[in-house]
């Protein structure tokens, strides 16, 4: 064993070209990553520190000369989301010359192919030949004293850079980032040069709207770009997209110190270039059952090693193997297998676990459109009746002019009744945009035509989330006479993050706040939230003429309430229980999931997931309480019942408003007082 970390595991261990060292990331009692090398011999017992900032430094790759080696720099605020990520170098080699003077550039090596003086004035960049044959790579001379002032920032990108690889000529970096491209973002390919000059963007991504695919950062980083790689001749650069490989031209690379490379700093990267799909056909024989009880062997020592609790939750996990295994001789399919790895998984009695079939491709389901109305059958009418217009959405247009109490007439020119299925009318069209007729009365005579722009399903249920919060922001109010502010998290992700930020500056003027997070399953910002709430207002600011502020202005220093429920889950749980535990106040509804660990994945041989809890979470209590099938029990214990929910009614909030009422009581306001 070279080395080891008792804070997390090491990453990304990669070999120098001479094979004498590895380089590799490793987390320390900070929890913050630096990047590591130390000899493959082993004849050293200390690994040699190579970074040494207080962000996480990570991903390391050596030049294929062995002068240089690369990383990623992650910065964060402190919370879980990485505020950017760029590519750092460090050179390994003692430096002779300045590599930022012009005047102290290296002499160009001479061209192996002849053809003229390198570097002449008129000189074209050369052109890269066919791959020469390799030669032995040099020793590299590690000079460990000058590691922290040769370490230099190479990319300064808007937005964090998701992968990276260093091409043969160890001075051109290609990398993926992501660039805004309507309502989402798409993966951007760029290359650079190690001084952090010329910068080419090389393609860019699909959008989301192509192929069905999530687009953007969807489903992880990078958008569906990986796996870069680049020939050898440095010319071809390949990367695996969604299910596809491509293949993209690298612009050419000057040697340095040349007068075309001078040129080429100061000339903008040009125009992209174009990309193509490397088509191919294989066949290939698979031993089905071979296959299946690989899977099953993989799917069971993935939760051996990787489950949070060494004691598997009291398992015996060698029983477990032994119990289920025989049933694998005789499954027909992939899902009887899966079915029998989570019965398997099922014994540890957790949450965030199971195993799954790859992702269905598109086209494998039906798309139903929606109207952004809600229709209810008018039996008098024979007509269905418009109910309710969500704003926002695609019928809350002025050219719609549809309206409460209004009936629909017809779609696409086919007549609705009353109890006709309507929705088969809505499927799997061509034309996002469908003729839709409405009438003020059940009758044809009079009925208008419009043409309204449908909208996905998930979008649809967004409209009903949004609608579903006007409600009860509009109850409370009612019920507090204007005194409490109401906000909902929806779920533990950025955008919820952001929606947060702006909701408590808009209620800083209220007295009090009721933070409602039922039906939430989880994600990961419970830090930055708690880091808000947490303020507390140390000043007054009062300008002349003006009503006074407080310090700090985004902050919220009245009674709150937190709102949970059975369907607060994860990241929904950790948030409550720290809620609680900081003393910001009660937590009103029913216990939580009590599903709180930190999970990840795992690909079996035939794209297959394995989901691995490998982080518990435990209160910081004198019992360490395990969060896991326990959850977060709240301070009034508040159900919302069946009949409630029939006759439109919130408990949980009514209780919730009631309680800060009664704190609300004393004198002390929210709002900054000028004495």
């Amino acid at each position: 064993m070279l080395d080891s970390s008792n804070y997390g595991n090491i990453g990304t261990p990669v070999w120098s070209p001479d094979g004498k060292w590895i380089a590799y990331s490793k987390s320390d009692l900070t929890r913050t990553s630096d990047i590591y090398v130390i000899a493959s011999s082993g004849a050293e017992k200390e690994p040699h520190k190579l970074t040494f900032d207080s962000n996480s430094d990570t991903n390391p790759k050596f030049a294929s000369d062995g002068r240089k080696l690369f990383f990623q720099r992650i910065e964060s605020s402190g919370g879980a989301i990485p505020t950017s990520i760029q590519v750092y170098s460090v050179a390994l080699e003692r430096l002779d010359r300045d590599p930022d003077d012009p005047e102290e550039r290296a002499e160009p090596e001479a061209s192996p192919s002849g053809g003229g003086e390198a570097g002449a004035e008129d000189a074209p960049p050369p052109r890269r030949g066919p791959a020469e044959r390799r030669q032995p790579p040099k020793e590299i001379k590690m000079d460990w004293a000058g590691l922290k002032r040769r370490t230099r920032q190479i990319t300064r990108m808007p937005f964090p850079i998701f992968s990276y690889t260093v091409a043969p000529d160890s001075r051109t970096i290609v990398f993926v980032t992501s660039e805004p491209s309507g309502p989402a973002s798409i993966p951007v390919i760029y290359s650079v040069q190690d001084d952090g000059k010329r910068l080419t963007r090389i393609t860019s991504g699909l959008p989301p709207s192509e192929e069905g695919g999530l687009g953007g950062q969807g489903g992880g980083f990078g958008g569906g770009i990986s796996t870069l790689s680049i020939s050898r001749d440095g010319r071809t650069l390949f990367f695996i997209e969604r299910d596809g490989i491509y293949s993209v031209p690298l612009p050419a690379s000057p040697p340095p110190g040349s007068a075309a490379a001078a040129a080429a700093a100061a000339t903008p990267g040009r125009g992209e270039g174009t990309r193509k799909r490397i088509n191919f056909n294989v066949r290939v024989r698979v031993d089905r059952p071979t296959e299946w009880a690989e899977m099953f062997d993989d799917a069971w020592r993935t939760m051996k090693y990787r489950f949070y609790d060494p004691q598997m939750h009291g398992i015996d996990w060698d029983a477990a193997r032994a119990k289920y295994r025989p049933l694998v001789d005789f499954v027909g399919d992939r899902q009887e297998l899966l079915n029998i790895i989570n019965e398997m998984i099922g014994e540890l009695n957790a949450s965030h676990t199971g195993a799954a079939p790859p992702p269905r491709g598109p086209g494998s389901g039906v798309s139903t459109g929606h109207l952004g109305v809600e229709l209810e059958p008018d039996s008098a009418a024979g007509r269905y009746r418009v109910t309710h217009v969500y704003e926002d959405g695609p019928a809350d247009k002025d050219w719609v002019r549809v309206s409460v109490g209004d009936y629909l007439i017809a779609i696409s020119g086919k007549p609705v009744r009353a109890g006709d299925n309507y929705w088969q009318l809505l499927n799997n069209r061509l034309n996002r945009k469908i003729e839709v007729t409405f009438n003020n009365k059940p009758g044809e005579e009079g009925a208008w035509q419009t043409r309204i722009e449908t909208v996905a399903p998930n979008a649809y249920g967004q409209l009903r989330y949004d609608r579903w919060v006007k409600e009860r922001r509009k109850k409370v109010d009612e019920l507090s006479g204007g005194r409490i502010g109401y906000l909902h998290i929806q779920a533990m992700n950025q955008p919820s993050l952001r929606k947060f930020e702006k909701e408590i500056r808009e209620f800083r003027n209220k007295e009090a706040l009721v933070i409602d997070q039922r039906w939430n399953g989880g994600g990961n910002i419970e830090q930055e939230l708690l880091a808000i709430l947490v303020q507390r207002q140390y000043q007054i600011w009062q300008p002349r003429g003006t009503e006074p502020s407080g310090r700090p202005f985004a902050g919220f220093f009245g009674p709150k309430i937190v709102l949970q429920n059975w369907r607060s889950a994860s990241n929904a749980e950790m948030f409550p229980a720290g809620f609680r535990a900081l003393g910001l106040g009660k937590v009103v509804g029913t216990p939580t999931a009590g599903a709180v660990i930190g999970t990840g994945s795992y690909s079996l041989i035939d794209g297959s997931t394995v989901r691995t809890p490998g982080v518990g979470v435990f209160l910081a209590d004198p019992k360490r309480t395990n969060m896991e099938n326990y959850g977060v029990q709240p301070d009034m214990l508040v159900d919302n019942l069946p009949e409630d929910t029939l006759a439109g009614r919130d408990r949980q909030l009514e209780a919730a408003v009631g309680e800060l009422m009664k704190q609300l009581q004393g004198p002390k306001r929210n709002v900054a007082i000028n004495d």
